[in-house]
């Protein structure tokens, strides 16, 4: 994480504990620019007696959104009137109200302020008719963006906003969140919504671009794809290409635009975050058209300090392995921080929104122990990573209980001590997101959840810790420490992308992973031909197919069902990787910390690359006995460990 609490500026390693070395500046590439990590509360509801028990329990950071509209159950997002009412007319006495109830039951709050920039119902509205298909940013973002007038209301709406906020809570406000589209999070529904202005600034483009000006493809094509309906070719299909990259710059400079807004109003100090690139999770129907493939324009952007995501929906029961959204390595290579949202479902979470409404969890935890054992879990990749977090109490009713708090109270003394203080990533495998060649999927087809999602949940099952960075990072990361690195969906590999390959990855007796058809395009055509050149296997052959090389090995894997977690664990352990526990349970790891999640308890060994010479459970406060590089601990059912240890 890039921040660091000033408060934990003193704080020092273990006496005889080993001295950061500069592999460090991987996890912190910018030590100038850190900032304050946070960690908070939040609620789409006025959960008072939530917040108290908070307040109670050393949490003081409260994010607020005074939104204007509603969530995808038809109900509003917030409990309070709208404060956005007409063109120029806001209603701040509802904007304070939100702040002030929270400030008189915890006189020290301070806020993340969620700014809500879709369009009230008043303003859809009034755009549906001059303006069809430009004005609902929650159901069609990028064909809203494209329309200049909508840029301009908002951008004034926001300025009259922050500017309200830094005269009236400007010393209290530590971070603002920019929130518009599908969920808040920036993701465009509408990929069958073009609208006049996005056809006109599309044309715009395709000129600045210096490309063949054509029409927008239309919705039948864009859910069609040349090879096997899953890949597109660029000599038939370039301007479905370049229509997904297209639509995700629209996006992208609407956010760069209203953040460098926010930031010429705010102090130097406040920090400004978004939800965005969630790589690992848009699957089918979303990877490409949700809009979130140009992530690394904002990762790369000054005007931005951090990123936010939930955990992942796909893996929150017991077992599972959680982790962001987002390809963490790219925003640590880019000095960005990070938040992670925890909004998983407790036990104890409210499922009645309304008199009328039961919303359907995804993923509970079905008792207390489940809960603990989650919480702790999420807490503790925050913590190894260095994360920023929320806990996200949605509805009400999901940090209810004792226990529950109990579990808070002892992860945010945790975070306190742990968070800033300096930490190395220790991971040897390394998954690759390409959002150049994810340009060229149909994300209709079902094959696209088996790329990002399916196989960083079977990583979650190796028993080692992993990171996940994007293609154009392969010249930056270490070049000792990853040993073994997997492309799940790199399609497009032209000359200059295999000349980079070979520069940067097929060497130093690394083990290279590819699914399914890599490097099928060249960026002019198709041709499976190309899958061989690369891997030294042709298209289609069955099974784990292994070439070694002089300086690397090759391997090769067709069908995705293929690469279980056991046979990933098994190239792993071939490749030299160090395989923590044999269980088929996460692993989250720095050079200080590591964390185990486990669904079954018992007696369990871990064991790590060197002789370790103290270890210590940071929840329970067990050591247990080390016997050279291992150490036996024994885990309830389920059961979350985090692990200080030394070597």
């Amino acid at each position: 994480m890039r921040y660091m609490a000033s408060s934990l500026a003193a704080v020092q390693p273990l006496p005889g504990e080993n001295v950061l070395t500069d592999a460090a500046a991987f996890l912190f590439p910018d030590e100038e620019k850190k900032r304050e990590s946070l960690f908070a509360y939040r609620s789409f509801w006025p959960e008072f007696e939530a917040m108290k028990r908070f307040g109670a329990s050393g949490v003081n950071t409260y994010c607020i959104f005074p939104a204007n509209t509603y969530n995808s159950l038809g109900e509003p997002y917030s409990k309070y009137p709208p404060v956005w009412r007409w063109f120029n007319r806001y209603d701040f006495d509802s904007l304070n109200k939100q702040f002030d109830d929270v400030i008189v039951l915890n006189p020290r709050a301070e806020f993340i302020a969620m700014i809500d920039l879709n369009s009230p119902i008043w303003l859809e509205k009034y755009f549906s008719h001059r303006y069809p298909g430009e004005g609902d940013s929650y159901e069609a973002l990028s064909a809203t963006c494209a329309n200049p007038q909508w840029k301009k209301e908002t951008t004034n709406y926001l300025n009259q906003i922050v500017r309200h906020l830094e005269s009236r809570y400007g010393s209290r406000i530590k971070a603002y969140l920019l929130s518009c589209g599908a969920t808040s999070e920036w993701l465009d529904l509408g990929q069958a919504t073009t609208g006049r202005a996005k056809s006109e600034l599309w044309k715009s483009w395709l000129k600045e671009k210096g490309k063949r000006i054509t029409e927008v493809p239309s919705i039948n094509r864009i859910y069609d794809a040349a090879f096997e309906g899953f890949i597109r070719d660029p000599e038939k299909e370039q301007d479905i290409i370049d229509y997904a990259q297209f639509s995700g710059d629209v996006i992208v400079d609407i956010v760069l635009g209203f953040a460098e807004n926010v930031r010429r109003d705010i102090s130097s100090k406040t920090q400004i975050g978004v939800f965005f690139g969630y790589m690992l999770e848009l699957a089918k129907n979303r990877l490409i058209w949700a809009g979130h493939l140009e992530y690394e324009r904002l990762f790369a952007s000054s005007s931005i300090d951090f990123f936010i995501s939930p955990g992942t929906y796909t893996d929150r029961l017991m077992g599972g392995g959680s982790g962001f959204m987002v390809p963490n390595g790219t925003r640590v290579l880019n000095g960005k921080g990070f938040l992670h949202e925890i909004d998983h479902r407790t036990h104890t979470y409210n499922y009645n929104i309304s008199d009328f409404i039961t919303y359907n969890p995804i993923a509970a935890w079905k008792d207390q122990r489940e809960s603990a054992a989650g919480l702790k879990r999420e807490f503790s990749l925050a913590i190894v990573n260095r994360s920023s977090l929320w806990c996200f109490d949605m509805f009400g009713g999901v940090f209810s209980t004792r226990d529950t708090m109990d579990v808070v109270r002892q992860s945010k003394a945790l975070w306190d001590k742990y968070s800033g203080i300096p930490a190395r990533g220790i991971a040897e495998i390394a998954l690759i997101a390409d959002p150049q060649s994810a340009r060229f999927i149909n994300d209709r087809s079902e094959l696209t959840e088996e790329i990002y999602v399916k196989m960083r949940n079977k990583l979650n099952r190796i028993g080692a810790p992993f990171e996940v960075f994007s293609f154009n990072d392969l010249d930056k990361i270490s070049p000792e420490q990853y040993k073994v690195i997997i492309f799940p969906g790199s399609f497009f590999i032209s000359g200059e992308r295999l000349s980079f390959l070979k520069k940067h990855v097929f060497k130093r007796q690394r083990t290279a992973i590819f699914a399914y058809a890599p490097g099928i395009s060249d960026g002019s055509n198709l041709d499976i031909d190309r899958v061989k050149d690369i891997t030294g296997t042709a298209f289609g052959a069955p099974g784990v197919n292994k070439v070694r090389y002089n300086e690397w090995t090759s391997v090769y894997i067709h069908d995705y069902r293929t690469a279980t977690p056991a046979v990933l664990r098994q190239i792993a352990k071939e490749a030299g990787v160090n395989i923590y526990t044999d269980q088929e349970s996460p692993v989250y790891a720095n050079d200080r910390l590591l964390a185990v999640h486990m669904a079954e308890g018992g007696l369990k060994e871990i064991t790590f690359p060197k002789e370790i010479k103290r270890v210590k459970e940071l929840y329970t406060g067990k050591e247990p006995q080390i016997r050279g590089r291992s150490f036996i601990y024994e885990f309830i059912t389920p059961d979350t460990a985090l692990f200080e240890y030394r070597i």
